[in-house]
């Protein structure tokens, strides 16, 4: 064990000796899962073209979706964290980031779309006992009988909601719920559709396992005590900006998101048949999961684990040793990331042991070395993916966003120029001259010094 300004342990010397060796652009820790997972990942990466990347974290992220309300790590008395996930697969079209978040969420889906059935034939029953209870109370209005309740249709994924609705479906199932949006731009538009500060504040809340309550006027008050509200998506990498914009990062808001952004590339179709038996061992384990207790009558059950005394000792070493880093680091934001990585490590130690459990390769007594090991593992991968978002971001420029006939353009232009020179110019490079007057009164690549003069911003 160590503390934050004191000599560090047997761990840490390790780990910073595995971080200094590792500083490259971010790979996915295959190894973290048991080797029935790993095979699955690669084989859907060969066959399906998923990536191993987006199916890694896809596989997390549904595990966890999974697990909801019904598992919790013990830190202290006063703490208890659960699972919930902010997972954010960055990439280009055709690369698979969709399809892998799809086809591991597939479990819960049949889940819902067996409880959507169930609460058809429970509404028909209903409006059939409602109409006996009117008739009833029409012919006898001096007997009283109670009057019957209308079904409550309980699901876990969602996608396109309003926080309102979110919160009600929440409300439902205690257990927790699933934000599934297929692009994450449309989550984004939400905040800006209904009050962004209030929308963040909730998420953030929620993020934090702390209580939500919205009220509304007509509807009133919904409370949410032990929220879990997963959220999981898609995004290009032209629209990260957009992520990252509005101040969004003020409030630690883009910090609690988890990024994957492999370089990955379009593929060609496999012209072979697709065996999909590939995921029924994963799902049989999800509904090991999913068949975990949580909801007991009006009371609920949770299963609470805590740490083996060398899996403790592993995460503390580690935590220290960010706190180190995290204190020499100069740039705000990134210290921001790292807190939230932090808690994170923990929730990873966590889904990581029951994964195990549910592929009956460890038990849900405690979180086991093995399960740290590969919590630090993802927290790694996720901390330096998110450095590499900022910087990706900082180093954009305005020409990545130039079609190539533009581009040729530009790069054929002076640093100065006039109309009259330019417009020919443009022209030589296939550009029509309306076209090309548009483009050189562009304010972000063109600055006008005077009448029918500009010079090159970039």
């Amino acid at each position: 064990m160590s503390d934050v300004n004191g000599s560090i342990g047997p761990h840490a010397v390790r780990l910073q000796e595995a971080r200094i060796n590792n500083i490259a652009v971010p790979v996915f820790p295959l190894e973290v899962f048991p080797d029935a997972v790993q095979k699955l990942i690669m084989d859907a990466d060969e066959r399906m073209h998923y990536g191993i990347e987006f199916t890694g974290c896809s596989l997390l992220f549904a595990a966890a979706s999974a697990i909801g309300n019904s598992c919790v790590v013990e830190m202290n008395p006063d703490w208890q964290e659960g699972v919930t996930l902010w997972l954010v697969l960055v990439g280009h079209p055709g690369t698979g980031k969709g399809h892998a978040l799809k086809r591991t969420l597939k479990s819960i889906e049949r889940q819902d779309s067996q409880r959507y059935s169930l609460y058809l034939e429970d509404m028909q029953a209903y409006k059939k006992a409602l109409t006996k209870f009117q008739r009833e109370k029409k012919n006898n209005p001096g007997e009283s009988s109670e009057e019957p309740q209308a079904p409550i249709l309980k699901k876990t994924i969602l996608s396109d909601t309003t926080p309102e609705k979110m919160a009600r479906v929440h409300a439902d199932n205690p257990r927790g719920i699933c934000l599934h949006v297929d692009e994450l731009a449309g989550w984004l538009q939400t905040f800006n559709r209904y009050n962004t500060s209030n929308a963040q504040k909730t998420f953030n809340s929620s993020w934090s396992r702390q209580a939500i309550v919205i009220d509304r006027v007509h509807s009133g008050s919904i409370r949410i005590e032990v929220p879990c509200i997963m959220v999981g998506g898609t995004i290009q990498p032209k629209i990260l900006s957009e992520l990252m914009a509005e101040r969004r990062g003020d409030d630690g808001f883009t910090h609690r998101l988890l990024f994957s952004y492999p370089a990955s590339k379009a593929r060609a179709w496999n012209r072979d048949a697709i065996d999909q038996s590939m995921f029924t061992e994963w799902d049989q384990a999800m509904r090991r999961l999913l068949e975990l207790p949580y909801e007991n009558g009006e009371s609920f059950v949770k299963t609470v684990l805590r740490f083996s005394p060398d899996a403790w000792a592993l995460l503390h070493d580690w935590q220290n040793l960010l706190v180190q880093e995290s204190n020499r680091e100069r740039r705000s934001y990134i210290k921001g990331v790292s807190a939230k990585i932090e808690q994170y490590a923990i929730r990873f130690s966590l889904i990581i042991q029951m994964i195990r459990y549910a592929y009956r390769e460890d038990s849900k007594d405690k979180v086991g070395i093995e399960a740290v090991g590969a919590a630090i593992k993802l927290a790694e991968y996720f901390r330096k993916s998110h450095q590499q978002i900022i910087e990706e971001i900082d180093s954009h420029s305005p020409l990545d966003d130039l079609a190539e006939d533009k581009l040729a353009v530009y790069d054929a232009l002076p640093e100065e120029f006039k109309r009259s020179e330019g417009i020919p110019i443009a022209f030589s490079k296939g550009m029509k001259e309306r076209t090309a007057d548009r483009f050189i009164k562009d304010t972000r690549y063109f600055r006008k010094k005077s009448q029918g003069m500009y010079a090159k911003l970039l």
